[in-house]
């Protein structure tokens, strides 16, 4: 074998090695993102409040109480500047797509605010979000009512009701306990309650930059027990990975 063709073939070999070394890194590389996603996003999921309740609609009749039983979940999500990006933009929009529950009994709803008032805006909400999703827009400050969140960073509110649950009818006590007093009432599991609800939080910012993941959050907050309302804060997101999406 002379010389240029030994020479011919160490180089096609050289070609393949390096050509097998570089498929095997960008394998490496999707695996880890697939598994990571997003590591310096410029903005991020930094907690999520939920403020659980069990609520009653009263119905005129006859009967000394004649009660439709809902159980209300307000989840306020607060997204943050990322301190270890260098990126200067702002946020665009943050939209809640793809929702799906879990829930054993009742019908879901999602309901958004209609005020600022944090004790009455959901009061004339009625409009179901559930299928369609929603979008809070970038403003100068967080404005519930406007579904608007500040461009640097701010909160978004929404309610997941779970109505029509139960119904309790009587003519016998002079109070009524908001709390797994009033299920029992109505012959309802408090264990059956519980639900999964699970959404696509994008991040979109004013890069034209898109980040998507998906969470999953237990409702209600915790057990209602002797309490009509129970609060839980949600700061681990380990498992929640964000990836750019068109």
């Amino acid at each position: 074998m002379d010389k240029e063709k030994q020479k011919s073939i160490i180089k096609k070999y050289v070609f393949i090695f390096f050509l097998v070394i570089a498929i095997a890194i960008s394998i490496i590389l999707m695996i880890v993102y697939n598994e990571q996603g997003e590591i310096n996003m410029p903005y991020k999921l930094d907690k999520i409040i939920i403020k659980s309740a069990i609520d009653a609609k009263s119905n005129e009749s006859d009967k000394l109480w004649d009660l439709d039983i809902a159980q209300n979940n307000d989840i306020y999500m607060y997204i943050g500047k990322n301190a270890t990006t260098k990126k200067e933009d702002n946020i665009k929009s943050i939209k809640v797509e793809n929702i799906k529950t879990s829930n054993k009994i009742g019908e879901t709803v999602l309901l958004l605010p209609t005020s600022t008032d944090i004790k009455t805006n959901y009061v004339n909400s009625t409009e179901n979000f559930l299928q369609k999703g929603f979008e809070y827009k970038s403003a100068k400050s967080d404005n519930m009512q406007n579904q608007e969140i500040g461009q640097n960073g701010g909160i978004i509110a929404f309610r997941v009701r779970n109505q029509n649950l139960g119904k309790y009818i009587s003519d016998e006590g002079e109070e009524i306990k908001y709390n797994n007093e009033l299920l029992k009432k109505a012959g309802i599991n408090e264990e059956d309650l519980e639900f999964n609800f699970t959404f696509d939080l994008i991040i979109e910012t004013t890069n034209d930059e898109k980040f998507k993941g998906t969470v999953t959050i237990k409702l209600p907050a915790e057990k209602f027990e002797e309490k009509g309302s129970v609060d839980k804060e949600i700061t681990d997101f380990s498992k929640v990975v964000f990836k750019r999406s068109e």
